[in-house]
């Protein structure tokens, strides 16, 4: 798994979507609530979406 620092230095355009799944995988791994994960999960599939818009679409 990468670290926040790792990430940091990926180009600008990932750093958003890799963070967000760091954080979001780290919350499953120690036990997070399941507020916290739904929460964390929310903004992973957020950043998915913004990064790659065509994924969601129904064409």
């Amino acid at each position: 798994m990468m670290t926040i620092r790792d990430i940091e230095k990926l180009p600008r355009g990932e750093r958003a979507v890799t963070r967000a799944s760091h954080q979001y995988y780290r919350a499953l791994l120690h036990g997070a609530s399941e507020g916290t994960r739904q929460n964390l999960r929310r903004q992973w599939l957020v950043e998915i979406q913004r990064r790659w818009p065509d994924t969601w679409k129904n064409d």
